[in-house]
């Protein structure tokens, strides 16, 4: 599996301090999990103190790993407000289309009325003003505009895509056996083992309220990389995967008990039953309650 470790560690530390000194804005690289692999760079204060208290280090760490899937779900960096109200964005590192880790940087805050139009990754908390050290360490954190935001995050996106890039050349080149022929880093086989873990995580999983990233992210794969290898090796979407999978098993328990159709729903990771029976419907040409009474009638509806 490939992992941060597979690129030059000095080469990544190098990206993130230059970066860091250039902007005046903080970098830390983490991991999919939004655990940090590298040193803080440029750092707040604030942030420094906020990452010592364990149960807000927690919701650091969150907000990192969302805004990371968030930007290779949509494969472009994404500026949020983090669960302090600070303004960062996220890079994510994407080696053939195995999703690795993230680059965040950010640590400012954008005057009030730009600050409204951004994205919460989580829901935003301000019980740390309580405490009047971080209050005043928050005050100290720089104001910029958010046009310096969107441009220094299309500028990072930049180093990161064609640094690893190169990186990707150079070791395809030097990874040669006895023959001096070039290996290949991902065969179609080992896509082929990433879709059967993925379809077995969504066997297990499917009366969850399960999301693509979820599954990208079990197999080490960029929700952007995942869909598209998902829909050509299965010839259809995550989502209608997941619904036709979730509509099988609802026939049999609409077959095999008298449950009623909102616990059915419920059981198959649907948070509204209007939208399980439109699903239903449409799948299977019949409303839930339409194919329960056909089978008590003893129409034959499925195999």
């Amino acid at each position: 599996m490939t992992t941060v470790s597979s690129l030059d560690s000095a080469l990544i530390r190098k990206i993130a301090a230059d970066f860091a000194r250039a902007t005046e804005m903080a970098v830390v690289v983490v991991n999919i999990h939004g655990e940090e692999i590298s040193e803080r760079f440029n750092f707040s204060t604030f942030c420094q103190k906020v990452r010592q208290d364990p149960k807000l280090y927690q919701q650091c760490m969150l907000s990192d790993r969302r805004g990371g899937l968030k930007a290779s779900t949509d494969n472009k960096p994404c500026v949020y407000r983090c669960h302090a109200g600070l303004t960062d964005f996220s890079i994510p590192m994407i080696i053939e289309g195995h999703l690795v880790g993230f680059v965040l940087c950010g640590q400012v805050r954008l005057v009030e009325d730009q600050a409204d139009s951004l994205q919460d990754i989580l829901e935003f908390h301000q019980d740390w003003a309580k405490n009047q050290e971080l209050n005043k360490y928050y005050q100290d954190i720089p104001v910029v505009d958010f046009k310096k935001v969107e441009a220094s995050a299309e500028l990072l996106k930049l180093i990161v895509d064609n640094c690893i890039r190169k990186h990707i050349n150079l070791m395809v080149i030097d990874a040669t056996d006895t023959e001096h022929e070039p290996k290949v880093l991902h065969t179609s086989s080992s896509n082929d083992h990433k879709i059967k873990k993925a379809l077995r995580y969504i066997d297990n999983h499917f009366c969850d309220d399960i999301k693509l990233e979820d599954v990208a992210s079990h197999v080490y794969l960029s929700p952007y990389y995942f869909s598209k290898l998902f829909k050509k090796q299965q010839g259809i979407g995550f989502n209608a995967y997941l619904n036709k999978h979730r509509m099988m098993h609802a026939q049999k328990m609409l077959t095999n008990s008298d449950l009623p159709i909102a616990i059915i729903a419920k059981n198959l990771g649907f948070s509204q039953t209007s939208y399980f029976c439109k699903v239903f419907r449409k799948i299977c040409e019949m409303t839930p309650q339409e194919f329960r009474d056909a089978h008590y009638r003893g129409e034959v509806l499925f195999e």
